[in-house]
């Protein structure tokens, strides 16, 4: 017995091994990842002095203002929506707690400009569906909120975006011991003042990964804001690049941005850094539910309301246009037959460039999760959030800098579909590098060193051992990719080749024309696709239990 002990111990104290094969993987995935970026920089530090001093004067603060504006105020929205949604639905008795917690996770599925779309339908002053059914039965037009501009991009990112918060904040909610609030109760703390001063605090980890979550998305969101004509650093860098072609200008905005993107990122990490909760008491229990007495109608009434405009609406107001599209054959022939392509075509290319940037992603992730798992060191370490910088470029960024890489540097990929692919996995790949840091944590060491010790190679031990125990969790990271692949908009603009189109371009271009009718099965489709792999993650990560 004491044999097999100081051998147990030996494998659990074997220093860390260094594999320069695994080491120059890692490095090229992390080169792959910063040449844009780095490419952008030196675009936009080398661009015309003038340039320089006409955007300072005429654009940069102005659109500042805008982006800041409305990222703090969509990830403030997002805070107060996610945190009072998941504190009804995980810790008070609020009656259909199950079905409604999917039903406020499901909306993650359904982008942002989709939402748009349905919203300027719905609301706008002249020919909106909500302005004429109320002026048929008054008999007199109201005043109703604009739908357009600043408050109406706030609107419609929060209800699409509060999913991020609700799920990580419900998730902190479930895990949270009793004993904590029991304490702070004995204590003299009120119900209030127990959520202010012990729940709020406890979940501040989860609370500032999901508002960093929004604001980057809100940073890179181009769809939304150029819909309803409210100016931000990505649509400027749009216009610059498909409408005035001045790639000087737009290098400069990209620069700015990403410096914008990648200061809230540190921030974040700084925060987060600070942000240490540690329950140290086994035999964990779940808080009692809060009982609402009175307030549970109001409260159900709360949470229905969010659920039916996030979701349901959304949902029927698709399938209404849908149907009534199938029903008039032009409006059919349009949708099924355009130029020399149909749906079919544009749905297949959808799920291939989404599901092999998928692929690609997970597979150029590995090296650098393993290389951090078995060589943990700084250069490990900063390789892995080299990785994740993805986070702070947003889409018509990366589209950008491929634009000057690829017609530079790599001609013959120019105008092909895989340039666009290039685009999701750079743009994705943090995803991909957090699930497989998740997966591969969960492995313990001591399966791959008696691998080796029965004779097997590094590479036997990758395919035959490693491989497929966290095979489960590569999936679950392949799966989140192909879902925002899928909604990828403004790269998919800018690099597509020509006559080659996805769901998420061909809704784009039927909307922006006023084709609502034929943009409704495409997008009624893509969200349905969309919803497959969520509702496979939050099965998988076991989200709701």
């Amino acid at each position: 017995m004491s044999d097999s002990f100081a051998h147990a111990a030996s494998l659990r104290h074997t220093a860390p091994s260094f594999s320069p094969r695994l080491a120059f993987a890692a490095g090229l995935v992390g080169l792959f990842v910063a040449v844009p970026l780095g490419y952008i920089f030196v675009r936009a530090l080398g661009a015309d002095p003038a340039d320089w001093q006409r955007l300072l004067q005429t654009r940069v603060w102005g659109l500042l203002g805008n982006t800041l504006g409305l990222a703090f105020a969509v990830t403030t929205g997002t805070l107060l929506l996610g945190v009072g949604l998941a504190f009804l639905t995980e810790r008070t008795d609020l009656p259909g707690r199950k079905f409604l917690r999917w039903a406020l996770a499901l909306p993650l599925a359904i982008p942002p400009y989709i939402g748009a779309i349905i919203h300027l339908a719905l609301m706008r002053p002249r020919g909106g569906i909500i302005p004429q059914m109320l002026e048929s039965w008054l008999g007199q037009v109201l005043p109703l909120p604009s739908p357009l501009g600043f408050w109406g991009a706030v609107f419609v990112l929060t209800l699409f975006t509060y999913p991020y918060v609700y799920l990580l904040s419900g998730a902190a909610f479930r895990s949270l011991h009793a004993s904590l609030e029991e304490a702070a109760r004995t204590l003299g703390r009120t119900p209030l003042q127990t959520l202010w001063q012990v729940t709020l605090p406890a979940l501040r980890p989860g609370l500032l990964a999901g508002s960093l979550l929004v604001m980057l998305d809100v940073l890179a969101e181009y769809g939304t804001v150029a819909l309803l004509r409210y100016e931000t650093f990505s649509s400027a860098i749009f216009v610059q690049l498909s409408g005035r072609y001045n790639r000087s200008a737009a290098a400069v905005l990209s620069g700015v941005l990403v410096l914008l993107a990648m200061f809230i990122l540190w921030g974040e990490l700084r925060a987060q850094g600070q942000a240490r909760f540690t329950q140290m008491e086994g035999g964990w229990r779940p808080a009692p539910p809060l009982r609402l007495g009175r307030w549970r109608i109001p409260a159900l009434m709360a949470v229905l309301g969010v659920s039916i405009a996030a979701l349901f609406v959304p949902l029927g107001v698709l399938t209404t246009w849908s149907v009534q599209a199938l029903a008039r054959p032009e409006i059919t022939a349009a949708v099924f037959r355009t130029g020399s392509q149909g749906f079919g075509h544009f749905a297949f290319n959808s799920v291939w460039t989404a599901g092999l940037a998928a692929v690609l992603a997970i597979v150029l992730s590995l090296p650098v999760a393993l290389f951090a798992r078995r060589s943990p060191s700084r250069f490990s370490h900063f390789l892995t959030r080299l990785a994740q910088v993805g986070y702070a470029i947003p889409g018509v960024v990366i589209a950008l800098s491929l634009v000057l890489l690829v017609n530079r540097f790599l001609p013959f990929l120019y105008g092909t579909p895989l340039v666009v692919v290039m685009a999701y996995v750079l743009r994705h790949m943090p995803q991909a590098v957090r699930a497989s840091e998740s997966a591969l944590s969960l492995l313990a060491p001591t399966l791959e060193e008696a691998a080796r010790t029965l004779g097997r190679t590094s590479a036997q031990t990758l395919f035959q051992v490693t491989l497929p125990l966290v095979l489960p969790g590569l999936l679950a990271g392949g799966g989140l990719v192909f879902l925002t692949s899928l909604k990828e908009l403004p790269a998919t603009l800018l690099l597509r080749p020509a006559g080659f189109d996805t769901l998420a371009v061909r809704v784009w271009m039927w909307a922006t024309d006023g084709f609502y009718l034929q943009a409704a099965p495409a997008a009624l489709f893509l969200v349905l696709v969309s919803i497959v792999p969520l509702a496979f993650l939050l099965r998988r990560e076991q989200i709701f239990r």
